[in-house]
This record gives structure tokens, sequence and C-alpha cells, in this order.
């Protein structure tokens, strides 16, 4: 019993020191993949590229979760240094700790649920190598940011994360809208990548290392100077983009235009990088309160206006795309206002509500062709399971005891208590929990309430393949809580949850009366599929068009900076054309009509040469002759 006691933790052990191969084992699913891509193997068709990546997969969420099992608490660290020249280092630094490898968990199970959902949804298309590839790739960058304490390469990963986000959403390229999503999200994102990078440079030399534990350590001593605002302001544009935060939101609902799996790890997994990175460097944007102050604007003002936007918006997965950004607003503003353990626990909590959530719309848009919410509606009577798992994700995402969402956002509600202003963080809070309780609902009802219609009678199950990953993820979000209490992750009840509550609880309420209750929900549909919106009182029809259009950003961004950069273009193209082009174009002119005249002179007489050459000859003598004689000075 001793000796297989010893060999049982001996093997334990391996699984933790050996936690680092976890980001490879997707790598590998995604190189087999290139035997299918330019089609080297064709006769077994391109499925076998898909099972590939499946069981790499599997190996990872199974090596994930026996290391996470098996660690004991002490952290693990590795350095490996890529490039040391004319005295710059950079390497990998890495940390295998608990939070990583339950982040590693969570990001390894999501993608096997997804890839089995992938089988299903994909059944009938050919691009399965490259779909699968850069799911598995998304799962490998992913793990490696999570677990590198390198800030340099934290930023390498977030770019390759863009990389794949435009390769993903443009599966379908021979469509306009998903070639214009994906191209709108890769630039959106470069411009965030492009400012943190600048911010990453310039903080080099001031704190002299890029490992986020040298510089938390550094912070606790750092005095926030206005140049070391402007660089942490610059590095926090990074995690703006990756989580869509005003103003670089625009990207995440464009995007959508992808295959619904790939939607369904962006929006649970992938937009969660950001608020990843976000977190490790609290304490180094803890030495500049403006910084913190911007993180609480700019999260509050996405919390709010994201969940409004997601009232107004008629087609499915933009409507949740916006309740996205608005969740992760609050996490934003957890930061920003000091209660970092709270921002934790939210990130934790996040993902698999989201990832349900979309799995659960995903099989009501593949079975009905539209994903128009205004042409759904009565789907509880065909599809009850489904309809139950969305409102299971729902209530795991809002707070409503006693699932995961309720015990994160009492726990930010509690620690908001000590911040500068309580009232008005709180009132965020609880205002952009009701707003997502009721935009939740209102989806609801818009697919499974109310009576069928034309796209709805007939809306046949999808494959038990899409089923089975739907219902292990509702068992999860069911059983979160008591997974958290068991990581260490547990949260506690405070007197600021009954206002918490009574927020999800309105919200629920006004969305269940208009969308729910019979009269009221019928006429809801009927003035929807008139106006081609969400129900509004006539009063408040521009209020509901503004919202719908996501309050006219994109007009407001292509008048303002597309227009000052095409007005830049143009007086680009105008000096090049009229000054550098029209210097060169007339000094070559001028050579050709002096070389022309310069002809004229040639009459083929050798006597003629000669004579020119003397006169240059004694021109050159008296020159040398009449030059003034400079002395040498003598040594």
């Amino acid at each position: 019993m001793i000796v297989v006691a010893a060999q049982t933790a001996s093997l334990s052990a391996s699984f933790v020191q050996t936690a680092w191969w976890i980001p490879l084992y997707p790598i590998l699913g995604a190189t087999f993949s290139l035997f299918w891509a330019p089609g080297l193997i064709w006769r077994s068709g391109p499925r076998p590229s898909g099972y590939f990546n499946l069981a790499f997969n599997l190996v990872a969420f199974l090596h994930s979760l026996l290391a996470w099992i098996a660690f004991d608490g002490t952290p693990l660290t590795t350095s490996w240094t890529w490039l040391s020249t004319a005295g710059l280092t950079i390497g990998f630094d890495g940390t295998i700790n608990s939070p990583a490898l339950i982040a590693m968990t969570i990001i390894c199970g999501v993608h096997v649920l997804a890839q089995i959902y992938s089988i299903g949804y994909l059944e009938m298309d050919w691009g399965w190598p490259r779909f699968f590839g850069c799911l598995s790739v998304f799962e490998a960058g992913l793990c490696a940011l999570v677990l590198t304490d390198s800030l340099f390469f934290a930023y390498v990963v977030l770019e390759l994360l863009t990389l794949g986000t435009y390769l993903i959403v443009g599966t379908w390229f021979n469509q306009s809208l998903v070639v214009k999503g994906a191209r709108d999200a890769f630039l959106t994102k470069r411009v965030g990548d492009l400012i943190m990078l600048a911010g990453l440079i310039a903080l080099l030399p001031l704190a002299g290392s890029w490992n986020i534990n040298t510089l938390n350590a550094w912070a606790a001593t750092a005095t926030p100077t206005p140049a070391l605002t402007l660089i942490l302001l610059a590095i926090i544009a990074g995690p703006m983009g990756k989580c869509a935060q005003i103003p670089l939101h625009l990207w995440l609902d464009e995007a959508m235009e992808g295959p619904i799996p790939s939607s369904v790890l962006r929006n649970s997994v992938v937009v969660v990088g950001g608020a990843w990175l976000l977190l490790r460097i609290e304490p180094l944007l803890a030495v500049s309160p403006i910084v913190m102050g911007v993180l609480v604007i700019v999260g509050g003002t996405t919390a709010l206006v994201g969940a409004l936007i997601a009232l107004a918006q008629i087609d499915i997965k933009r409507a949740i795309s916006f309740l996205v950004s608005s969740w992760l607003g609050l996490l934003f503003l957890a930061v920003g206002s000091g209660a970092s353990d709270s921002a934790w626990r939210m990130l934790l909590i996040y993902p698999l509500p989201m990832a349900l959530i979309l799995l659960a719309v995903g099989t009501v848009a593949v079975s009905n062709v539209t994903q128009d919410l205004t042409q759904l509606g009565g789907l509880w009577s065909r599809r009850p399971l489904m309809g139950l798992a969305f409102l299971t994700g729902a209530a795991g995402l809002v707070a409503l005891p006693p699932l995961g969402g309720f015990g994160a956002l009492a726990t930010l509600v509690g620690s908001l208590g000590g911040s500068q202003a309580p009232g008005l963080l709180i009132g965020i809070v609880l205002i952009t929990n009701g707003l997502i309780s009721a935009a939740l609902v209102r989806i609801f009802g818009l697919i499974w309430g109310g009576r069928p219609s034309v796209f709805t009678q007939r809306s046949p199950e999808v494959l038990w393949l899409m089923v089975l990953p739907t219902f292990v993820c509702a068992g999860l979000v069911l059983h979160l809580p008591i997974l958290m209490a068991k990581a260490g992750v547990a949260s506690g009840w405070n007197p600021m949850a009954f206002p918490l509550c009574a927020s999800t609880l309105a919200g629920i309420g006004v969305a269940g009366l208009l969308y729910l209750v019979p009269s009221t929900a019928a006429s809801a549909h009927t003035r929807a599929e008139t106006i081609g919106q969400p129900v509004l009182p006539a009063s408040l029809s521009g209020l509901q068009e503004w919202l719908a259009s996501d309050l006219h950003t994109e007009t407001f961004y292509r008048r303002t900076v597309v227009g000052l950069v095409v007005l830049l273009a143009a007086a680009s193209n105008w000096f090049e054309r009229w000054v550098v082009d029209g210097f060169s174009t007339r000094s070559g002119l001028l050579s050709l009509a002096g070389a022309r005249r310069l002809s004229f002179s040639t009459s083929g007489r050798v006597q003629t040469y000669a004579l020119t050459v003397l006169f240059g000859v004694v021109l050159m003598g008296l020159w040398l002759l009449t030059r003034q004689t400079v002395s040498l000075p003598t040594f």
C-alpha cells in the first residue's frame, strides 16, 4: 500500500511538473490539420482533422484537470531566454499556480465542448481543417497567456489571438459581411495592440524588466509621474481592445458573423484574455490614480451603454455580444476600484454561463435559418430543453442566488463599499445587472415565448453532438458555486446582496411583462415585425433607433477618425504627386531639355572637340595659377 501511495503521489506530481506541456497539445492538433488543409490527404475527406484536434484538446483538458487536482499549493516557476543582445534580454517567464491551473482547466474544458458542438454544427461543411486548427490555436494561446509571467510575451500572445480572430471569423470568406467582420475585428484590436506595444517599450527603461512579478514589486516603490501615467494608459489599451470596451468595442458584434462555435469560444474565454492580463498587472496600474479612474470610467460606461444597446438589437448574436461588453465592463470597474479579489471571482465565473447561452442560442439559429429575433417565437412548445439551457446560463450570469453570478456580483458590490464613490459605483452595478437581466429575458421571450412564426412552425431538434455539450455545460453552470468553493473561490453573503437581487428581479419582471405575458408579448411581436425593432413607446422611438444603431458610433468614427485618415491620405497623395513626383519629373524634363540642346553643339569634327578640351585645360591652369597659396602648418 505504501508503494502504491508513493507511486500515486509521484504520478500526481508529474502532472503538475509537466503542466508546461498543456499549450503544446492543441498546437499538435493544429499542426495535423495542415495535412488536410491544402489537400495533401483528400481521400478521407476533412473530418479526421477535426477528430485529431478534439483528441489533443481532450488530452489537454485531462492534463490540466489532473494537474489542478494534484496541485499542492507550491508554485513552480521557469525562465527561458529567447533573445539576449546589446544589453537587451527577452525571455519567457512562467508560473504554475492554482489560478493558472483553474483557468487552463476552464479554457480546455470549454474548447472540448465547443469542438464536439462544432462536429454537429459543421456536419456538411468542408472547412474543417482551417476551422478546427484555428480553434486549437486559440486554446494554445490562451493557455500560454495564463502561464506566462512576461508582459512582453503576453503581448505577443494577444497579437496571435488577434490574428486567430481574423482567421476564424473569416472562415466563410465568400460572404461580404464575414470579410468585413474579420477585417474590422483585426484592425480595431490592432489599434489597442499597437498602443500597448508603445507603452511596453517605454516601460522597460523605467522598470528595467518585463517580468510581471518584478514589475509589481517595483510598483510598490514607484511614484506616479506624468510619464509613467501615460505609459500605463497605453498599456491598458490592449486589454480594452480585447475585452471590447468603449471606444474599442465595435469589433465584437461584427465578429459574430463567423460560425457559432467560434463565437462561443470568443465570447466566453478569448475576450477575458485581456481581463486576465489586466488583473495580473493590477498592482502596477494602481501606482497611478488617474489610470485607475480611467478603468472605472471606461468600465462603468461600457457596462451601462452596452446593456442599453443590447436591449435594442434584433439580431441574436449582436444582442449577446453587447451583453459581453457590458459584463466585462463591470470587471473593468472592479479592477479600477481596487476590488481585485472580486474581479478574479468574476473572471472565473463568467466563461461557463456565457458559453451555455451561446450554445443554446446556436441550436436555434442553425435549425431555424434565421437569427433575427423578430422572426422567431413560440419555441417553448417545440424546443423546451434548449430554453431551459438558456435560462440556466442566464441565471448563472446575473445576480440570481444561489448560482455563480450572484456570488461574484455580491462580492463586487460588497467590495465597492470602501471605494471613493461607493454610491455611484454600486448604483452602476445594480442598474447594469438589472439591464442585463432584462435583456436576457427579452431574448428568451422573443425566441421561446409567444406564438410560433413562419420560421418556427417546424423547428427540428439538432444533432445530439450539439445537444450533449450544451447540457454538460448546463450541469457545470449549476454546480459552479460548489466547484469554485472547492477551489477556494467561495463568495459570502453581505447586506448589499438584497438590493442586487432586487435589481435582478426588477429587470426580469419588466422584461417578462413585455415579452412573456401573452397579450403584451403578442403586441410586442406584432410591433417588432412592423418596425423591425424591439418594442418601446412611440415617444421613445428616437431613443430606440439611437440604441439600435449603437449610438451611431460607427457613423461618428467614419466622420471623425476615418475622415481624418482619409483627409491625411488625400493630402499625402497630393504632396507625393505634385511635390515629390513633380520635383523628380521636372528635374528629369530639365535634364532631357539640356541634353537636347547640348546635342545641337555636336558637329562631328575632331578639331572642334580638341579645341574645346584645350580651352578647358587653359581655364583650369589659369584657375590653379591664380589660386592663393595656402601655407601648411609645420610640426
